[in-house]
């Protein structure tokens, strides 16, 4: 099998399918560790990854996916993600503390969840690659891809050759294989339509700073430890610290502006003027960022989105990202990658085994793919026409919580099923028609709802209707729904944090949708609650054991110099899969950008990966 792209999608798919036997090829037109955007995971993702971990034999990938396991095994410089953070602007005025929405990511045992620091996220998977079978090759720039009726064929700028059954494009934004086969749309068929600024800085205040106690008060969690979007007329910004928990190594804060281009059509400056002079607009945008300077060289886009109809074609499947990209608000591309990897390892463990790669296999795939697509893009666009005013933003966020909190009790509900009964049927069920979706768009009532809502911003957008009355009937709409509890405050304009996930709340939310139900919802959205907190009870008792062993181990080595930590630890890394060491970031290069939300670095038509 060959793979072209060693960033999370292309390592985690070779990892599960060199696990399985399967000959692996993972070639990389440049090497890691490399800068890359795509660095906040939301509970659907996170509980994906853990699920895909125990459904293919590979706990590491579930690592990735919940921040104490990622900061304890993978890297400290990875930051906590607690929360969604929005602070809405107006030009000239500070924010209005009251004008702030938040919506909580889950907590232990299931959550939280993390801003990842690509370099060391992505240089781990593809390492661990190796440890399962695979062969890694940095640094091969494919030049030329000749598909044939039995087999792909791809030419190395070094002269290598390299054969294979089946070609996995997992190259991102830059794909050759795209190029080659005209497989994108001439057109992205998406309505969103925005350019991007961003870098890593050094020197960004907690966001926490921004207000004053009174208004910290009324926070669900810390804005310094959420993802952090500045909202505004025109665009938003995302902030991703890195430093924002008491075990961080990582001094940098992930920064990007991005732009609707309706409002912001052509570049203004170099990349950091235009920055700054947006942000000026704004006072308290501008006192976040009074202080910080850039890490590393800026990165400025033209239009960033781009699709295609199909992602499979005869001897190729394509990764999402090589084959569409919106945005990267509410970062929900991590999870249509996910989903893919899941179907796909699925698919592709069966051809392999019947040595049939015939298209209609993997066609589910790509159905369940395009659909995600088209619904997140429903879900952007209408933010940055809502953006216009905190009327319409304040009602409209609501049809991307409702799609969040759905699409995460879902996965959630198969992951404790599991844990209770360890009956791997339920890992199975991930991709059942009924189950496999983003935000909620496999549920008919989310994408009604959605529809509904992008009416009533289309009637305003033309003059039909004021911005004002469009909210009050989306409002209006979610009060009306029955399969939200109403006590969440969904069509409560006043209500700006609509759930949070503590254990109480949590368990609060399993008994409405028990009681009140229909029976689609019912099993969406329920699970065992006695596993729920068995699970939490384990994870206080795993860190207080760990606590113990690092203040015993720090009192020993205060009086001795000789321990036989080895003794145990190696036996113990090498049952549970843990030998293999996170390469060390290194300074970033500043040749090319990096991809967004998930998507790989972007990288010259030469650049690729993967033969087996």
């Amino acid at each position: 099998m060959a793979i072209l792209g060693s960033g999370i999608g292309g390592s985690m798919l070779a990892c599960i399918l060199a696990r399985h036997g399967v000959s692996t090829l993972l070639l990389e037109g440049a090497s890691h560790p490399r800068f890359t955007i795509g660095e906040s995971l939301i509970p659907e993702t996170g509980l994906r990854l853990r699920i895909v971990a125990d459904k293919y034999g590979v706990p590491e990938i579930g690592w990735i996916g919940t921040f104490h396991k990622l900061r304890k095994h993978v890297s400290s410089n990875c930051g906590v993600k607690r929360s969604f953070g929005f602070m809405y602007h107006r030009a000239g005025e500070e924010n209005r503390p009251e004008e702030i929405n938040q919506f909580g990511t889950l907590t232990p045992p299931a959550g939280p969840d993390s801003h990842l620091f690509r370099q060391d996220t992505d240089a781990f998977l593809a390492a661990l690659s190796v440890k399962y079978g695979a062969t890694f090759r940095s640094q091969t720039r494919i030049s030329d891809i000749t598909f044939g009726d039995d087999e792909v064929e791809l030419r190395a700028a070094s002269g290598e050759t390299y054969r294979a059954k089946l070609l996995i494009d997992a190259s991102g934004m830059r794909s050759m294989v795209s190029d080659q086969l005209g497989m994108r749309d001439e057109v992205p068929r998406f309505r969103t339509d925005t350019r991007t600024i961003y870098t890593h800085m050094m020197g960004v205040r907690s966001a926490d700073l921004l207000l004053d106690p009174k208004g910290r008060r009324n926070l669900i969690s810390p804005l310094g430890q959420s993802t952090m979007h500045h909202v505004f007329d025109g665009g938003w910004m995302w902030v991703i610290p890195f430093s924002n928990h008491r075990d961080a190594t990582n001094p940098l804060t992930s920064v990007g502006l991005m732009l609707d281009r309706r409002k912001h059509p052509d570049p203004q400056g170099t990349p950091e003027q235009e920055f700054r002079r947006v942000i000026s607009a704004y006072p308290t945008v501008a006192r976040h960022f009074a202080e910080a300077n850039a890490a590393r060289p800026w990165v400025r886009s033209g239009r960033i989105q781009y699709s295609s109809p199909h992602l499979i074609a005869p001897r190729l499947i394509q990764l999402p990202h090589a084959a569409a990209f919106i945005d990267p608000l509410y970062s929900s591309g991590m999870s249509v990658l996910v989903v893919a990897v899941d179907l796909i390892a699925e698919s592709l463990l069966k051809a392999v085994a019947e040595n049939d790669y015939a298209t209609e296999r993997f066609k589910f795939m790509e159905d369940v793919v395009n659909r995600g697509f088209d619904h997140y893009d429903t879900i952007v666009s209408g933010s940055f026409d809502s953006f216009a005013s905190y009327d319409t933003w304040n009602a409209w966020n609501r049809n991307w919580v409702m799609g969040s909190l759905l699409g995460t009790f879902g996965p959630l509900s198969l992951l404790m099923h599991y844990h209770k009964t360890k009956d791997r049927s339920y890992l199975e069920k991930t991709t059942e028609p009924s189950r496999m979706g983003v935000l909620g768009s496999h549920l008919p009532g989310v994408v009604d709802m959605a529809r509904a809502s992008r009416a009533d911003m289309d009637a305003a957008i033309a003059g039909r209707i004021t911005h004002k009355e469009a909210s009050e009937r989306i409002f209006a709409r979610f009060r009306a729904t029955d399969f939200l509890p109403p006590y969440m405050g969904f069509g409560d304009p006043r209500k700006t944090a609509t759930a949070t996930f503590t254990l109480i709340p949590g368990a609060r939310h399993v008994t409405w949708y028990r009681m009140h139900g229909d029976p689609v919802y019912r099993d969406n959205c329920t699970f065992p609650l006695m596993t729920y907190a068995r699970d939490g009870a384990t994870f206080v008792l795993g860190e207080a054991r760990d606590a113990w062993r690092r203040s015993f181990s720090a009192l020993r080595d205060v009086f001795f110099a000789h321990n036989s930590d080895w003794r145990h630890i190696a036996p113990a890394l090498a049952e549970h899969g843990e030998l293999v060491t996170p390469v060390p970031a290194s300074a970033p290069s500043a040749e090319e950008p990096a991809g967004l939300d998930g998507a790989e670095a972007p990288r010259s038509a030469a650049s690729a990966t993967g033969v087996g």
